[in-house]
């Protein structure tokens, strides 16, 4: 599995953060920033869009509701990625 895309709406400390990996050209990418930066989240948010929980299984997803998200909006995460050369995509909502 590629990722391609990863877009998340009130998940975990992000309020809207939308990631492009099809600008990586190679076959390995790091994830990589400073403690409390926002790695694990999006671990979490790939595998909440794939199976319905986080990466740890110590958080479900309505846990992972962001605190700086407006009362109106949803959380969610949106993820396309690439397997066996075909493009899929998946969209979970937490609440």
């Amino acid at each position: 599995m590629r990722p391609i895309y990863i877009e998340m709406d009130a998940f975990g400390s992000y309020v809207h953060e939308a990631i492009d990996f099809s600008q990586v050209d190679h076959g390995l990418f790091l994830i990589t920033g400073d403690t409390g930066a926002g790695k694990t989240t999006i671990f979490d948010a790939i595998t909440f869009a794939l199976y319905g929980e986080t990466s740890g299984k110590k958080r479900d997803g309505k846990m992972m509701r962001s605190q700086y998200a407006a009362p109106n909006q949803k959380t969610q995460v949106k993820f396309r990625f690439l397997y066996a050369g075909a493009v899929s995509y998946t969209h979970l909502r937490a609440h």
